[in-house]
């Protein structure tokens, strides 16, 4: 309880300083131009796209910054905000929301200052106004639980969900996937859908209401199987699977050593097509007492997901905030949101270039202003809550993004929407409770939801050990 508040209060005072506050005297009173920084900026006009202005910045001798002002000027006064250099590097994208209350022309100034207090030669952009077309606050409605995806058939009874509609995809049969949980999906090629599963056990797997979650032979850390269904109204079809012999094969190694010393299990987390290749980024186990990770990192097909090969160049440590994620891949660049690996950590946001995907130098990481280039540790939380597995997407129909997390303390996979991935986020709204469907977890959403307005998703729970495909019905209020 004493780390939460201490966090809660270093966030509320980074968000006071992330603030332009208002002021009728500015406090900075030395000379500008007589330092040695220098701001260059890629442009100094500038129109919104879709609500943001981005503002591309290199800052020279940045060795010597001490903080960078930003002074917002509209017909309505000045508003100034001071970053510190320990949120920035010298490649910086500053990134400005439009308001709806924003009027027609609004100018940025940003003046360097170094640590003996010399102000460099101010830069502004000049910003026009285009206007706002927000929707409004979301609806949920008419959820429902489908399909089951994998396991045996075996629904409506002894506290297991009743589905709507039976596909007998018996993975447990075809596959050997009895047990299992997660299900993250992404799109390998058009209408080609690969899903990552995690801690996987045979066909004699089965529902144990003494001591429920994994149980039976033939452990696989993870596995994936295969689906080309594009129709989600009734239910997932499963269509194959990446095998080895005659079950789904591991992909990403594990040693599976339970000691708590070593390697117990590599999990997925999340997966993407970039370039012209297929990744996931998983976490190594190191104990789940605690939920220990040893690092997180990336596998790699070339193949159309045959064959995976460990990316040695990408590695998070254990306890960073990049260990566990979700990625939405949109106009060649590929965003990362992401958390300590838990249920526990709050979600932080990063984004690359496609073909950048392996070289983390390249990766930019949201400050909650900007976006910073390199530096890891320059990333702020989105928002004060505690997110377990994640997965988020882009709705067009909506204009929304919206994510899907579990939390725990609720005891449910929650929701929350934005007009940008940047936010502001809205507060959490209910999909599924754990008082409804028993043990629920994981919230994995199906590419094909962005082509309307029902969010399609992937639920695991805990007694069947098993996954299920869920819907529910998205509407903008008026």
């Amino acid at each position: 309880m004493r780390l939460m508040t201490i966090r809660l209060l270093c966030m509320l005072s980074l968000s006071a300083c992330m603030t332009f506050i208002s002021c009728a005297k500015e406090d900075d009173t030395r000379e500008e131009g007589n330092s040695e920084i220098q701001i260059n900026l890629a442009k100094d006009e500038a129109a919104p796209v879709d609500g943001v202005v981005e503002i591309q910045m290199t800052i020279n001798n940045f060795e010597n910054l001490d903080y960078l002002k930003v002074v917002k000027e509209t017909n309505y006064g000045k508003l100034p905000a001071k970053h510190g250099k320990a949120l920035l590097t010298d490649r910086f994208t500053y990134v400005y929301l439009m308001k709806e209350t924003d009027p027609e022309k609004v100018t940025l100034e940003f003046t360097a200052y170094d640590t003996e207090g010399k102000a460099s030669k101010s830069r502004s952009v000049r910003i026009t106004n285009l206007g706002l077309n927000r929707t409004k606050d979301l609806k949920l409605s008419n959820l429902q639980c489908l399909s089951r995806v994998t396991g045996a058939e075996d629904n409506g009874h002894d506290g297991l969900p009743t589905v709507k509609y039976t596909l007998n995809n018996r993975t447990d049969l075809k596959f050997n996937v009895g047990g299992t949980d997660l299900g993250i999906i992404w799109e390998m090629s058009e209408n080609k859908f690969g899903m990552f599963f995690g801690d996987t056990y045979g066909a004699d797997f089965k529902p144990n209401h003494a001591a429920p979650g994994p149980n039976g032979g033939s452990w696989r850390s993870n596995v994936i199987l295969l689906s080309n269904d594009t129709e989600l109204s009734n239910g997932l079809t499963i269509n194959g699977a990446v095998m080895e012999g005659n079950q789904a094969k591991e992909i990403c190694f594990s040693a599976h050593n339970t000691s708590g010393t070593g390697d117990w299990t590599s999990i997925s987390t999340a997966a993407i097509h970039a370039g012209n290749a297929d990744y996931v980024h998983y976490m190594n186990i190191k104990t789940w007492t605690g939920w220990v990770t040893n690092y997180s990192s990336l596998y790699k097909s070339t193949d159309g997901g045959k064959d995976w090969d460990r990316v040695n160049g990408v590695n998070f440590s254990g306890d960073s905030n990049f260990g566990q994620c979700g990625y939405y891949k949109n106009n060649g660049k590929v965003y990362m949101m992401a958390t300590q690996t838990g249920r526990d950590g709050m979600p932080y946001l990063a984004r690359f270039n496609e073909k950048d995907i392996e070289d983390t130098g390249k990766y930019e990481f949201w400050n909650g202003f900007g976006w910073v280039t390199g530096k890891e540790n320059a990333a702020t939380p989105l928002f004060n809550d505690k997110v377990g597995e994640l997965s988020f997407s882009y709705m067009p129909e909506l204009k929304k993004w919206v994510l899907l997390y579990f939390n725990g303390t609720r005891y449910e996979i929650s929701m929350r929407y934005a007009d940008n991935v940047e936010g502001p986020w809205s507060e959490p709204v209910q999909v599924a409770s754990g008082r409804d469907w028993p043990q629920l977890y994981g919230s994995f959403i199906h590419p094909l939801s962005k082509k309307g307005t029902t969010l399609y998703f992937i639920m695991s729970m805990w007694l069947p050990y098993n996954t299920y495909l869920m819907s529910i019905d998205l509407k903008a209020s008026k």
